[in-house]
């Protein structure tokens, strides 16, 4: 995932450190203002990024008077997690009849509303909201709900993409609803995201998300991504992704590890069984739905 240099600055570095980390290599420059984190994903992934950034750079100049950065291309922009895969031609919309894919451009064809543009360094794009309904009608559900999720944790309107999604004659506008009504800003990853539409696509019990857990005294343990408190049951998605999103400036990913598993030990002695999964348990649903229902299981049985 990419990082600003205004995000960098929140969290407390000075220019000074930006550039230390950068020749550390825990921080990759991208372009002017845009880094990639060491730990977010693979390196190929940044590849594709930071390729599709580049892309955008060099195709706005052709772009019409009206286009507007959108779909996969605002949601880079926006920071939203997209499938890198579907990265390829710039996508584009602008008023008219017909889309067509040519000379690197997706083109769509939509009236954007003037109140659903938004001016970046990247160039004119579709608004959060804007960008959102459209990733929920044209993604795969799984990559959809991370997409929203991510959108409505950074502030997106959810009442808003309805209404968007509202328009008459749109396409996919059904399952797109049903997928902004389910989404949830309080995941945390990806991995969580895709997580949570598994358990829903197999009818498995709606957990609580970041569930606290504390000491009988009131120390503060931890907060966990997932909790069924039918079974007194913690899960815990582990990614790369979310361990990199833990780390400090000067700090790896192993010492991360290490945090994780005194913080694991910390969690069970406050009680609750505890299953934990990859994204290999994800990509295989009905393996997944047999390691839940094992773990409800495993857990009631301890109770």
């Amino acid at each position: 995932m990419l990082i600003r240099t205004a995000e960098l600055l929140d969290e407390g570095l000075c220019t000074h450190e930006i550039r230390a980390l950068v020749r550390k290599g825990e921080l990759t420059r991208v372009r002017n203002g845009v880094y990639w984190r060491a730990g977010f994903g693979e390196p190929d992934e940044l590849d594709r990024c930071a390729e599709h950034l580049r892309r955008i750079d060099a195709t706005l100049p052709r772009v019409r008077p009206g286009g507007v950065l959108s779909h996969l291309s605002a949601a880079i922009v926006h920071e939203l997690p997209v499938p890198e895969r579907r990265l390829g031609p710039v996508h584009i919309t602008r008023p008219g009849h017909g889309g067509t894919v040519r000379a690197g451009m997706h083109l769509h064809r939509a009236l954007v509303p003037a109140e659903h543009q938004r001016q970046t360094e990247s160039g004119v794009v579709t608004s959060l909201e804007w960008t959102a309904a459209d990733l929920a009608r044209s993604l795969p559900a799984v990559h959809a709900v991370a997409a929203l999720d991510v959108a409505l944790a950074k502030g997106a309107d959810r009442d808003e993409i309805l209404a968007i999604l509202a328009r008459p004659h749109l396409t996919g506008s059904i399952q797109a609803r049903r997928l902004v009504r389910f989404a949830n800003p309080a995941s945390e990853s990806v991995g969580e995201s895709h997580s949570r539409w598994r358990i829903h696509e197999l009818g498995l019990p709606e957990p609580e998300l970041q569930k606290e857990f504390f000491t009988p005294d009131g120390e503060f343990v931890a907060r966990c991504d997932f909790y069924w408190e039918r079974y007194n049951l913690v899960g815990e998605f582990d990614g790369l992704v979310k361990y990199g999103r833990k780390l400090k400036p000067g700090q790896s990913v192993q010492d991360v590890v290490l945090f994780e598993k005194h913080r694991e030990e910390a969690i069970r002695r406050q009680g609750p069984w505890m299953s934990r999964w990859i994204w290999k348990d994800l990509d295989d649903r009905q393996a997944f739905g047999r390691l839940l229902t094992r773990a409800f299981e495993l857990a009631d049985r301890a109770a």
